[in-house]
């Protein structure tokens, strides 16, 4: 049985999580920042992709190594894994989280990775606002964007969520695009699969649908 497939968040993705080397006002330069994180971030990505990008169009693997490795610090993988499973993750058994993580993260590289050739380098990200609380000693920020595609288009708001643990860099665990928010959308996949096959069966799928996007 072939992996459900969300909400097809590829070009909508290389518009939004790619961008930012096109900022109207940079930002003040400090590693505290969640803005900054998320701006340094993008544009170490897309500094790469843009050098390289016809070699990676046409070597699937040399993408996927550059976009984990380049995108894929970060992005806080176990923590959004564990809200995608939501009540199934105290259910899952040591191996099949670490499984999950594993293959959940694949999912999401692949994804952003194919989205990637949607950037044509005419989009533009505002920052509009950043709110910073602390929960048990660890940071939780959300920075709000703006981001617009094309000259007559209307902005699209794109809500960044990212956690801070103590001695650790920022982490994305979420992103609202527009009406979308990505770990829901994803849960209700993730969550239709392990009804109909059970916790091993979905991570199984995963693992199967990964494997054919990585070959």
């Amino acid at each position: 049985m072939m992996m459900p497939r969300p909400v097809d968040l590829r070009p909508l993705m290389a518009k939004v999580v790619f961008i930012g080397a096109m900022l109207v006002t940079p930002l003040a330069q400090s590693s505290d920042d969640p803005a900054v994180f998320i701006e340094n971030t993008v544009q170490d990505l897309l500094g790469e992709f843009t050098a390289r990008r016809d070699e990676l169009e046409a070597d699937r693997q040399a993408l996927f190594e550059m976009v984990d490795r380049t995108v894929g610090p970060a992005f806080g993988f176990q923590y959004i894994s564990k809200l995608v499973l939501a009540k199934n993750w105290k259910k899952a058994n040591a191996q099949q989280r670490r499984d999950f993580v594993k293959e959940f993260r694949r999912l999401m590289i692949v994804t952003y990775a194919s989205g990637l050739f949607g950037y044509v380098g005419t989009e533009t990200m505002t920052f509009k606002e950043t709110k910073i609380r602390e929960r048990q000693g660890t940071l939780l920020a959300t920075v709000k964007t703006e981001v617009l595609i094309g000259d007559n288009s209307t902005p699209l708001p794109v809500v960044y969520s990212l956690i801070r643990k103590e001695g650790e860099n920022w982490k994305v665990y979420n992103l609202d695009v527009g009406s979308l928010n990505v770990v829901l959308n994803y849960r209700k996949v993730i969550q239709s699969l392990i009804q109909s096959e059970g916790l091993e069966g979905m991570i199984e799928n995963l693992k199967n649908n990964n494997d054919r996007n990585y070959s």
